[in-house]
């Protein structure tokens, strides 16, 4: 079966002042993927992630994402990202409110989606990650896990054709990793395409179709993650693996 390679990217450089950070990432993610980005830190990977949607300008390059190049700046890229979920380290929650407005907020405003609509569909993803009971509850008054699951509903709120992840696990104790985890395998279980940013190995591994190992700002190694994992052919990614695992 053919590959469905609705985002490409090509050539993809940024530099902050006289660093590079990207150099030349070429690569491409397809429709009901999980692709795992790994490697060390300072190695780019949040820097690419954060390019996909333009929350990072790139210096040079072309994003292609659903045919049309989203670095072309006669593009509304606000459009392009409605069809992106974003997930960060940090949760992002709007403190004034409580869960369930932090949910119903973008698509009332943003989709004009009937209120009475938006708090069903909130309610209703709030039950699959196991916090319905929490829907009137502010985020100071949430730990790590939860709002980092209110993050990711927040995220499906707008029904993206893609998810990305940036480190979603990196602020959380780790007690509370596993509950945000298995969200996210859920959620990879159901079909919908996600690109993550991890330091959880065994999430790539064993979640992941496909596992990207970013280093010095190029990609050493991409390929399916059972293979990478177990016959890395990079010498960076097997000194990697073995700090790692």
């Amino acid at each position: 079966m053919e590959r469905d390679e609705f985002l490409q990217v090509r050539d993809l450089w940024k530099s902050f002042h006289k660093v590079e950070v990207l150099k030349g990432i070429t690569t491409s993610f397809a429709r009901n993927e999980v692709v795992s980005i790994i490697g060390p830190s300072g190695g780019g990977k949040s820097t690419f992630l954060r390019c996909l949607n333009l929350l990072e300008t790139p210096t040079s390059g072309s994003i292609v994402f659903d045919g049309v190049d989203i670095c072309d700046k006669r593009q509304n890229i606000n459009l392009h990202r409605q069809k992106m979920g974003m997930v960060f380290q940090q949760f992002n929650l709007f403190n004034n409110v409580n869960v369930l407005h932090n949910l119903i907020d973008a698509p009332i405003r943003i989709r004009k989606m009937p209120q009475a609509q938006a708090e069903e569909k909130a309610m209703g993803l709030l039950e699959r990650v196991g916090m319905a009971e929490r829907a009137d509850a502010w985020p100071h008054q949430l730990y790590g896990g939860q709002k980092q699951r209110v993050a990711i509903v927040r995220a499906l709120m707008m029904d993206p054709e893609v998810m990305l992840f940036d480190e979603p696990t990196s602020a959380l104790d780790p007690e509370m990793i596993g509950e945000v985890l298995d969200v996210m395998k859920r959620l990879a279980e159901t079909g919908m395409t996600m690109i993550v940013v991890t330091h959880e190995m065994r999430f790539a591994r064993e979640v992941s179709s496909r596992t990207i190992f970013l280093d010095g700002g190029r990609i050493e190694e991409d390929k399916p993650s059972h293979e990478l994992f177990d016959h890395p052919e990079s010498p960076r990614l097997i000194s990697f693996l073995n700090k790692v695992l």
